[in-house]
């Protein structure tokens, strides 16, 4: 009997060890997807009255894509880059790993100047362009919020900024606009981007922004948990396809 009970040990152990083995392998032949997640923030002199609920709505972004790292970690590496801009642009974090990523604070966002929004979106997805073309397998969110008109930009225009956005959709980005204080159906149609959401000009309402936001995000990268399954063995070209259909039928707010 004691023999016995230390053969039927030996066996059960070898099958956890097996399985363990398997597991393993299985997680190897996971196909990593980078996910840009590129937020172009105004920080015109009008953000001013929303200031604390511009910093807040963004770090609770930040914890939702934390969530999504730590729930797909084997299968997706996000990188977050966040761009402010007025007559200027400011890259506040560039690329960096959300698991490196520390919170906006209050003093990094202060909201003075013009908005030359045409100018922060050609020059931040100019970059994300070069980085993505250079990748087997990444993709991209990319989230612009302003709270009134292009005003003071000097490199961009519509058009050029539509082309871009034209091509990025093409390889699989998908694009958000939330705005007030214009008319954002007709910027988001100049610009090409189908998802959009007009806000209120209160802290109530880009609370509410934030808040669809977030919600949208965490949806997203479920959904992008089962793309990656979709699209092993698929090269680049077809892999992008998949994303740009994928996106334009699911969508960022439904």
């Amino acid at each position: 009997m004691k023999r016995f009970i230390l053969f039927l040990l030996a066996t059960m152990c070898l099958a956890g060890c097996a399985k363990r083995s398997n597991q393993s392998t299985t997680d190897e032949n996971v196909e990593v997807t980078k996910i840009y997640n590129l937020v172009i923030l105004d920080r015109s002199g009008s953000m001013t009255p929303l200031r604390e609920v511009a910093v807040q709505g963004y770090n609770e972004t930040l914890n939702v894509i934390r969530n999504a790292q730590k729930q797909y970690g084997l299968e997706q590496q996000n990188l977050v880059t966040l761009t402010l801009f007025n007559h200027e642009i400011t890259n506040v974090f560039d690329c960096d790993t959300i698991q490196n990523m520390s919170n906006l604070l209050l003093t990094e966002y202060n909201p003075i100047g013009a908005t030359a929004m045409l100018d922060a979106i050609g020059v931040s997805l100019t970059k994300l362009k070069n980085k993505m073309d250079n990748l087997q397998n990444a993709t991209a969110v990319v989230t612009i919020i302003s709270d009134g008109e292009e005003n003071s930009s000097k490199k961009y225009k519509y058009k050029d900024v539509a082309k871009l956005i034209d091509k990025l959709k093409e390889q699989g980005v998908m694009f958000v606009f939330m705005g007030t204080n214009q008319n954002v159906e007709m910027v988001s149609s100049a610009l090409h981007i189908d998802d959009y959401k007009v806000f209120e000009y209160s802290i109530k309402g880009m609370k509410d922004a934030w808040k669809s936001g977030m919600n949208a995000s965490s949806n997203y990268y479920d959904r992008m948990s089962q793309y990656n399954k979709d699209t092993r063995n698929m090269s680049k070209e077809e892999r992008n396809r998949y994303y740009r259909d994928r996106n334009q039928e699911d969508g960022w707010f439904k």
